[in-house]
């Protein structure tokens, strides 16, 4: 061992709001555990601009219901030994917790964010009591992301309420005409929103989502399996909303209007709910109403389950699918339950595409076409294909894509199981003797 001085603890020597911003990465739990460092960093975590508790790191879950609920408690007492400790304002209070021994104390702790100026407040309880959620959370005016993953009510204000929230996600048990009523009337600065939660019995529903700042809008509605009898139609009326996801496995049936600066659309029904629904069809129509009223995207998801809707359209009718004159980008989950006649009558109808996804692969029966699309010779330049397996038709359609693709510039091909023609180097090299109709295409393999 070297006899010399001390190697000096530069760390320690930082400025407490550079300290600050180190712990602010790491869960409250171990930024207080700092304190017992030294004399400087005793106090360092007060400051914390971020505090962030999660029950799954300070308990050890029993078995036995008694020694939970005293780990449970004790939780609950650390979070409160922290808040009163703090100083300064809050940037960002979380909470996770599979449920609280005394629900009162979240209105205390929400309390006392907001009167640090929170702008960010995320709470996740696994717990069945439906709580009220704290007035002051609605009131604040420095609140400006909440994210709600919790069984929760709210006594609705007279007033405007998240009057600076800007990004909403909520996780709800259930959906009521009531909820989409007092959410648009009162939030005036919201952009992006999302939206997950069952809608239960046999009465029609109705959401409607007029906004006129919403940006960004995420809806991931359900009816539980036993309850498909459920009506809901979702109206959305938005002339700002530039990316709209739709996951849906009720099925619902959504109207828009006005989605002018739309760019992005995710369109994704459950396979499940499409074939156990005796009318696909009105889904297909349904999906087609509405890319005909969002016909100025640039980029397109389809899940399987929609495309296998699409696949009840008949094709045979030239207007079945409308035109998509701004669309570069298509992603298609599964094309299995469809084939070759459905997809190909789809691309038909997007004159500038020029990226194609296969998410699941290609591995569908498809006979080849008499006219090769002319999307496919002028304008497709990315084709990727995941969940590669080398067979026959998925050969049969790379092969073609390859030939007819006149400015195809790369196809990625990615997959792990090869089994059916040998190793992933044997695939590519069989790939690689494929004709080519652009010069310039490059074959990745992955």
């Amino acid at each position: 061992m070297m006899n010399g001085p001390s190697t000096k603890d530069r760390i320690s020597c930082l400025p407490n709001a550079i300290l600050c911003h180190i712990l602010s990465f790491l869960p409250t739990k171990y930024a207080v555990a700092t304190c017992v460092l030294s004399s400087t960093w005793k106090l360092v975590w007060t400051s914390l601009p971020n505090l962030c508790f999660d029950d799954r790191l300070c308990l050890e879950f029993q078995r036995n219901l008694d020694l939970s609920t005293v780990a449970s408690t004790r939780f609950e007492n650390f979070v409160n030994r922290v808040l009163l400790s703090a100083s300064g304002n809050i940037n960002k209070f979380s909470l996770r917790c599979c449920g609280l021994v005394d629900s009162s104390r979240l209105k205390l702790w929400v309390s006392f964010a907001t009167m640090r100026n929170v702008r960010e407040i995320e709470i996740s309880l696994n717990d069945d009591e439906c709580i009220e959620l704290p007035h002051c959370i609605y009131t604040c005016k420095t609140l400006e992301v909440l994210k709600l993953d919790m069984n929760f009510f709210i006594k609705t204000p007279s007033t405007i309420f998240f009057p600076s929230a800007k990004t909403l996600h909520v996780i709800l048990n259930t959906i009521d005409n009531n909820f989409s009523d007092w959410l648009f009337s009162k939030c005036p600065a919201l952009e992006d929103l999302s939206i997950k939660g069952y809608i239960y019995g046999t009465d029609s529903v109705t959401l409607n989502i007029p906004s006129l700042t919403l940006k960004r809008l995420r809806l991931e509605l359900e009816a539980p399996e036993e309850d498909y009898i459920t009506k809901y139609k979702v109206i959305i009326r938005a002339p700002n909303l530039e990316q709209l996801y739709i996951r849906d496995h009720g099925p619902g049936l959504y109207v828009v209007h006005e989605l002018h600066s739309l760019t992005k659309a995710v369109v994704d029904y459950g396979i499940e709910c499409i074939l156990d629904y005796d009318s696909p069809e009105d889904v297909a129509q349904a999906v087609v109403d509405m890319l005909r009223d969002i016909k100025n995207i640039k980029s397109l998801s389809l899940s399987s389950g929609t495309m296998s809707a699409l696949d009840r359209l008949d094709y045979a009718n030239d207007h079945s699918f409308p035109t998509l004159p701004f669309l570069n980008r298509l992603e298609v989950e599964g094309v299995g339950a469809c084939g070759w006649q459905s997809l190909a009558h789809i691309f038909s109808r997007m004159p500038k595409l020029e990226s194609i996804v296969f998410e699941e692969g290609v591995d569908f029966e498809w006979p080849e076409p008499s006219l090769v699309l002319g999307c496919l010779l002028s304008h497709v330049k990315i084709i990727v294909i995941g969940e590669f397996e080398g067979e026959e038709n998925e050969m049969k359609l790379i092969k073609y894509l390859l030939k007819n693709g006149e400015v195809l510039n790369a196809m990625i091909i990615g997959g792990e199981q090869f089994q059916r023609r040998g190793s992933k180097e044997e695939v590519y090299e069989q790939i690689l003797l494929f004709e080519r109709g652009s010069k310039t295409c490059q074959v990745r393999v992955l």
